[in-house]
């Protein structure tokens, strides 16, 4: 004869079921799902950052170098950041009124721009008129005489480039300035590309600097340091490579003992008289720099050695490249 169970006796029957599970049977284990974002797809690898940033690292200083000696102030540019980001995503960066102009990358056939803060324009524009670079900021557009007093500075920035990209046979010829306007017809808002951001400071101002390069050029760039160049791998010195550095050490280089950044007027120079003494206009204790190949290394007394003059370094002068290797 069957037995038929009560509702209490089912009730019991689930609960003592539902405690073994809890005891000795592990649920289903449930699976993360995480969305998929395709526009990540193909970013730039560690190896790859490392090649880039080495690359235009030197192209940094170069540009440092140039304009420097084209402007006659201190000008310090150095690399920030190496990523692949939407053109849009880059647009919303910076601000709204900008400098920005294009260039041609050959035999690739793209074109990619150049981007720079107001912050750093204006100093520029003041001090190719013979200014000292010291200006309000300004948010308007840059007039035409304006546009073509930076043009001279965005050519060397064009020429030291292709420098640092020749080895991969490549040619930069400047194009024009994209106004406000333009500069979102400039890639499609989609695309993908290689934003190298430098920081630039000049006398008292300071900004950024920008290149913006499409898919096709930043993968031809990609695949010639994969393929011609051996970035980021150790690599051992040559019998020849150290002769090299031994004749290094006895190339001479121009070495200068002077006190840098001394202005006055034409007028003052041209009533020079034989016997007269000129106010320089600066602190007696003042030490001098010496200058070895263009660049303040440290800080110098001059002092007499014999029937020689000689001098005596004191101290080194502190820069940003120095801050940045201690």
């Amino acid at each position: 004869m069957e037995k038929v169970l009560s509702q209490e006796e089912i009730d019991a029957m689930v609960r003592a079921a539902r405690g073994r599970q809890s005891d000795g049977v592990q649920p289903a284990r449930q699976h993360a799902i995480k969305p998929c974002n395709f526009r990540q797809s193909g970013q730039l690898t560690g190896e790859q950052v490392r090649a880039l940033t080495i690359l235009h690292e030197g192209f940094a200083r170069s540009v440092s170098q140039s304009l420097g000696a084209y402007l006659r102030v201190v000008f310090e540019a150095s690399l920030v950041s190496v990523e692949q980001v939407a053109y849009s995503e880059f647009l919303q960066r910076v601000p709204e009124v900008t400098y920005m102009t294009s260039f041609q990358v050959r035999p690739i056939g793209a074109a990619a721009a150049m981007q720079l803060d107001h912050s750093l324009v204006f100093p520029l524009v003041d001090l190719l008129l013979g200014g000292t670079g010291h200006c309000e900021p300004m948010t308007r557009e840059v007039s035409e005489i304006e546009e073509q007093i930076m043009d001279g500075v965005a050519r060397i920035v064009c020429r030291e480039l292709a420098a640092a990209w020749a080895p991969m046979g490549t040619e930069i010829d400047l194009e024009h300035r994209q106004p406000t306007a333009q500069m979102q017809r400039f890639l499609a808002a989609g695309e993908k590309t290689l934003c190298l951001s430098f920081q630039v400071k000049l006398a008292e101002a300071q900004g950024a600097m920008n290149l913006v390069l499409p898919l096709s050029i930043s993968n031809t760039l990609l695949r010639k340091l994969s393929t011609d160049w051996s970035y980021g791998k150790p690599k051992t010195i040559s019998r020849s490579g150290r002769k090299l550095a031994e004749r290094m050490l006895e190339c001479p280089f121009p070495l200068i003992l002077g006190i840098p950044d001394i202005k006055l007027r034409v007028k003052t120079v041209l009533e020079f008289t034989a016997g007269e003494v000129c106010n320089l206009g600066i602190p007696v204790r003042l030490p001098a720099a010496l200058v070895i190949a263009g660049r303040e290394v440290f800080e110098a007394e001059p002092v007499r050695q014999g029937r020689h003059r000689a001098a005596q370094v004191r101290q080194r002068i502190q820069t940003a490249d120095t801050e940045r290797k201690q």
